[in-house]
């Protein structure tokens, strides 16, 4: 009962009929646009930001336990981390399949597959989080790295990876804690918002942003063992406050979505507005800065 009243409360549990059926194709295609106009961005900085990614990284492939020659699927692959850590792990006995809704990224991550001869990964864009295209019971572990507080029914999202686990497979996901301990999304949003109207409900960056509430997704969805966690790691670095803006409109899909219908007076305010508050906190560099992020994890039941 505590359970279902938590995901009530967020408006998390599954929106039925057609209204329901017209928001998430909007939700999916404001998605694969938002990622696919940043995909160049992370391709381009991939480096640059796998050193904090890593750490999250790490923390979830803990919760999973997984070794040579398992099969592995990550859902919002992205440009292909966590699944290139993952491919290292179970070897070449084994394989990762990266799913994801922008064929921009998708795309992005099979090439770098190809330049770098790794041979047990594959990349492929799918229609829907509910329409995975793999064969039931067929994969021994499954993640989502700061993806699941994107799609329109996270339990839905989540029962689709359950059935295409293995009975005692693992699950391990991810997502972005407190805006107030995310200061590299809540500072520049609280700017945008004197100059533009800010979604006020539904997916987003800070949709999942407890371990009770990520937990209670996990259970939802049928996982047992459900473990969850929150913890601080290092998510910006920039030399300088021009630096951190040019970065967070290279790669940050939910963030270029609110400003591009603005106009170019209002995004130049916007604009100057974030390099001001920044300057003012790091003044001569570098930006650092910290963040939440919440891991849980789970297991198919035999």
């Amino acid at each position: 009962m505590f359970r279902h009243a938590l995901l009530d409360s967020l408006g998390i549990r599954k929106e039925a009929g057609v209204e329901g059926a017209d928001r998430a194709r909007e939700v999916r295609e404001r998605q694969r646009a938002d990622w696919g106009a940043v995909a160049g961005g992370w391709q381009r900085h991939r480096e640059k930001m796998s050193a904090p990614m890593s750490a999250i990284t790490e923390r979830m492939v803990e919760a999973l336990g997984v070794g040579p020659g398992d099969r592995v699927l990550d859902l919002a692959c992205g440009v292909g981390d966590p699944a290139f850590t993952l491919s290292r792990l179970v070897g070449p006995e084994g394989f990762v399949l990266g799913l994801d809704l922008s064929p921009e990224m998708a795309r992005a991550a099979r090439s770098w597959a190809e330049e770098h001869g790794i041979g047990n990964v594959g990349f492929r864009e799918i229609p829907t989080e509910l329409d995975l295209g793999v064969e039931p019971e067929s994969f021994d572990a499954a993640t989502c790295r700061l993806g699941l507080m994107f799609v329109p029914d996270p339990v839905a999202a989540l029962r689709e990876l359950l059935v295409a686990l293995v009975p005692g497979g693992r699950i391990s996901v991810s997502a972005w804690g407190r805006p107030e301990r995310n200061p590299n999304f809540s500072l520049p949003m609280e700017v945008i918002a004197r100059h533009a109207e800010l979604p006020q409900d539904g997916p987003g960056l800070f949709a999942l942003p407890t371990p009770s509430v990520l937990g209670a997704v996990l259970e939802a969805a049928g996982f047992t063992g459900v473990e969850a966690s929150a913890f601080e790691t290092p998510v910006v670095k920039a030399k300088d406050a021009e630096s951190y803006w040019y970065g967070l409109t290279a790669m940050a899909g939910p963030l270029v979505s609110i400003l591009a219908p603005l106009d170019e007076e209002r995004r130049r305010a916007v604009r100057s507005e974030v390099v001001e508050e920044i300057s003012a906190l790091f003044p001569g560099g570098p930006v650092e800065m910290s963040g939440e992020v919440v891991v849980a994890s789970g297991e198919k039941g035999s």
